[in-house]
C-alpha cells in the first residue's frame, strides 16, 4: 500500500472516528445518566468534561481531514487530538465502562489506534526545523516537568492502595500513563534536548495531549461542585497550568518547523 492510497483510508477512518466520538460524548452530555450506577460521583465531572473535550478534538480532527490539512502542520494537531480520544476511550473501555455506549468506547479507541498507527508508518510526514531553531530544550524541560509531576502524584496514590491491597478509582489510568503515556513524554524531551528529529516530530503531538488532559482534568474540578465535590484552589492552579502551558510551546514550535506530508 503506497502513501497516495494510504491518505484517502486515513482520512476517511479520520472522519468515522470523529463523527462517533461526536455522537458518543454527545448522547452522553445530553443524558449524563448514561453512567450511571458504574460510574461513582467523584468521577461523574471528569467524566463530563471528557466529553467536552471529545467534541473539541473530534471538531479538530474533522476540520485537519476536510480542508485536507492544506497547512501540513494541522496532522501533528490533528494526532495529538486522536491521542486524546485514543486515550479517553481505552479508560472507557479497559475500565468495563458496561452501558448502552460500551461498544462505541471500544470502537472508537481502535478506530484511534489503527488510524494513528497508519498515520505514523505511511503518511510520510516530515518535519524539518527552520531557522531561528524551535525552543527545543525549553520545551524538553516542560515535558521532563510533566514527567516528573505525574509519577510523584501517581505513586502517592498506587503506593498507599498497594499497602491497603485496595485498587483505586479509574486504575487503568496508571497502566496507561506508566507504560506508554510518562515513556513518550520522556523519549520526546530527551530527543528535542539532543537536537534529534524524533522530538520535532513528537513535540507537538505530545504538547496537544498534554494540553488536553489538562484541560479535561481542570474542566472536571470546576464542575465538581454540581456533584457535591470541593474545589481546590492549588488544584485548579496546577490543572491550569497544565493544562495552558503546553499550547504556548506548542504555538511558539509550530511557528518554527516546515511540515510535509504523503
Amino acid at each position: 500500500m503506497t502513501e497516495s492510497t494510504t491518505l484517502p483510508l486515513i482520512r476517511n477512518l479520520s472522519l468515522a472516528t470523529a463523527a462517533l466520538a461526536a455522537l458518543v460524548a454527545g448522547y452522553s452530555l445530553a443524558d449524563p445518566g448514561i453512567y450511571r450506577p458504574l460510574t461513582p460521583d467523584p468521577l461523574m465531572p471528569g467524566s463530563l468534561s471528557q466529553d467536552i473535550g471529545t467534541l473539541i478534538c473530534a471538531g479538530l480532527v474533522a476540520f485537519t481531514v476536510a480542508d485536507k490539512a492544506r497547512n501540513a502542520a494541522w496532522w501533528l494537531i490533528w494526532a495529538g487530538a486522536m491521542a486524546y480520544l485514543a486515550y479517553g476511550y481505552a479508560l472507557y473501555s479497559f475500565e468495563a465502562l458496561y452501558n448502552p455506549l460500551y461498544l462505541g468506547y471500544i470502537a472508537i479507541f481502535a478506530l484511534s489506534i489503527w488510524t494513528l498507527g497508519l498515520f505514523a508508518t505511511r503518511s510520510g510526514i516530515r518535519v524539518t526545523a527552520s531557522w531561528p531553531a524551535p525552543p527545543r530544550r525549553a520545551t524538553a524541560i516542560l515535558l521532563i516537568l510533566l514527567t516528573a509531576l505525574f509519577l510523584m502524584l501517581w505513586l502517592s496514590i498506587m503506593l498507599p492502595a498497594m499497602a491497603r491491597r485496595e485498587v483505586p478509582l479509574a486504575s487503568t489510568i496508571f497502566v496507561l500513563d506508566f507504560s506508554i503515556v510518562l515513556p513518550a513524554l520522556a523519549v520526546c524531551a530527551l530527543s528535542l534536548w539532543q537536537g534529534r528529529q524524533l522530538g520535532d516530530l513528537l513535540a507537538v503531538p505530545l504538547l496537544m495531549k498534554s494540553a488536553s488532559i489538562g484541560l479535561s482534568v481542570l474542566g472536571g474540578t470546576l464542575l465538581g461542585p454540581f456533584y457535591g465535590l470541593p474545589i481546590a484552589l492549588e488544584e485548579v492552579a496546577t490543572y491550569a497550568v497544565l493544562g495552558l502551558l503546553p499550547p504556548i510551546f506548542m504555538a511558539l514550535f509550530l511557528r518554527r518547523i516546515r511540515v510535509s506530508i504523503g
